[in-house]
């Protein structure tokens, strides 16, 4: 069971994004995509939910074919996208949670068990009935990610998580997301520019201009080749 891509080409009009990539992320695992900005890492991972499909080529969830089924999809894969705060809807914090469990017609006391869960497990229950406009960016983040845990995937894309955040909210969202793939067994993968974000991942995929250049464990990442020839901070 994992997210396997086989010979994905992906292009917008007649530009090509993606060029031939084949690989494959493992259930249970904690996998970081970087490379330079415009390498292609958004555009692929958009294709581990069905946002977007392939021009050539097939991605499977656990087997489930993306152009096929791609309800089924995003019922197994969140997605916490690099704006969050485009992810919430509704003012009140505990009501934009709830929003996908009502999609779904799930009884209300299913649905409030659900919100306070999910809202306990990253401690921001205090914020049940706070209006989202008042928060901060690291809470509104928690919110976001809150509405996507709330469904109970079982692999959750973060992009560029920590692009919009402050040094302690950096290392709170990427604390959370150890503990999820680690207590919870959440598939995570992680697209990001910044190597100090890679720290707990323990697979590292490398793309440049559309091609996978590097596919292993990180142990084997030469990572002072990678700040030279990105530029990392």
């Amino acid at each position: 069971m994992a997210i396997q891509v086989n010979n994905l080409t992906f292009q917008y009009d007649d530009k090509p994004v993606l060029k031939n990539i084949t690989l494959t992320i493992e259930r249970g695992s904690f996998t970081a995509i970087i490379g330079a900005n415009g390498s292609g890492k958004s555009t692929l991972a958009k294709h581990f939910n069905a946002l977007l499909l392939p021009t050539k080529g097939e991605v499977l969830i656990d087997g489930i074919n993306t152009r096929k089924h791609d309800y089924a999809i995003r019922k197994k894969v969140g997605f916490v996208f690099q704006n969050f705060e485009d992810q919430i809807i509704y003012p009140i914090v505990a009501e934009d949670i709830a929003f996908g469990l009502e999609n779904l017609a799930l009884k209300h006391e299913v649905i409030k068990k659900t919100v306070h869960e999910t809202m306990e497990k990253l401690h921001i229950q205090k914020l049940a009935h706070a209006n989202v406009n008042t928060l901060s960016l690291g809470q509104k983040q928690l919110v976001a990610l809150a509405g996507v845990l709330a469904m109970k995937p079982e692999y959750i894309i973060f992009d560029e998580p920590t692009t919009m955040l402050d040094v302690e909210n950096k290392k709170n969202i990427l604390s959370i997301m150890q503990a999820l793939n680690e207590e919870d067994t959440v598939t995570i993968v992680m697209i990001t520019n910044v190597l100090d974000d890679i720290t707990y991942a323990k697979n590292i995929i490398v793309l440049q201009e559309g091609k996978v250049i590097f596919n292993d464990k990180k142990a084997l990442l030469d990572k002072k080749t990678l700040k030279e020839m990105y530029l990392y901070g």
